[in-house]
């Protein structure tokens, strides 16, 4: 009955917040009022499951400040909660496929999501180069899943360089972001949400200013060997 009210509620709230998103962003150029709404729309979805969280390590990050925030993913759920979590305006890079499903995908081209084309070596390199362009002419936040895809164990997958290039690129400050719990609540190929207790923890940001394309494999390093250190702490706990 859970599942069956959140996908009831999903796909409702979705049609109703995407009109006003889809009207206003053709007028809100730095997003906030979309952000604003964005942001109602993923806290409509999740009081929807019943679930809550609790976010640690706010103290590290400056909510006026822009960031690359680099998060493990373990769950669909954990893109709406660190979309609720995060008190900053933030936008995905999305891959190019969920632009086309009506409502959902135009309400995220208003909002200032940003393509990604991951099919195409080229298009892939052209896309991160727009979208360093688009961080660098705004004042919008980001999260990034560097797996590439939710985890089918819980566990940390390997992270793709992507999301670091574009870090350095944009010269904005990388925070790790480790989201705890949404694995059991919601596992990749499951529609039942069950009722589990949801972590997120804040990292220090990692500052990328200086720093070269040759740095990439040491920032990926860096940042998930926090993250990891993060989920050995809560498994251990």
């Amino acid at each position: 009955m859970r599942s069956l009210w959140f996908f009831c509620n999903l796909v409702v709230s979705t049609i109703i917040f995407s009109v006003p998103i889809i009207i206003i962003g053709v007028f809100d150029n730095n997003k906030k009022y979309t952000g604003y709404l964005s942001k109602s729309w993923a806290k409509w979805v999740l009081k929807s499951t019943g679930l809550n969280y609790k976010i640690y390590g706010l103290e590290n990050i400056d909510i006026k400040k822009q960031y690359i925030f680099i998060s493990n993913h373990i769950s669909a759920l954990d893109i709406i909660i660190g979309f609720i979590a995060l008190p900053l305006n933030i936008t995905f890079l999305a891959k190019k496929e969920l632009f086309k499903i009506p409502f959902f995908g135009w309400g995220m081209r208003a909002a200032g999501m940003i393509k990604i084309d991951r099919q195409d070596p080229e298009k892939a390199k052209a896309s991160i180069n727009n979208a360093a362009k688009v961080l660098i002419n705004s004042t919008f936040s980001t999260i990034i899943y560097p797996e590439g895809t939710r985890s089918n164990s819980g566990s940390l997958l390997p992270f793709k360089k992507g999301g670091f290039v574009l870090a350095i690129k944009s010269k904005l400050p990388i925070v790790p972001l480790t989201i705890s719990g949404t694995y059991r609540a919601l596992p990749k190929g499951s529609l039942n949400i069950k009722k589990r207790d949801i972590k997120l923890f804040i990292n220090k940001p990692i500052k990328t200013e200086g720093l070269t394309l040759d740095d990439r494999e040491f920032l990926l390093k860096t940042c998930r060997k926090r993250i990891m250190n993060n989920l050995n702490k809560i498994s251990k706990s």
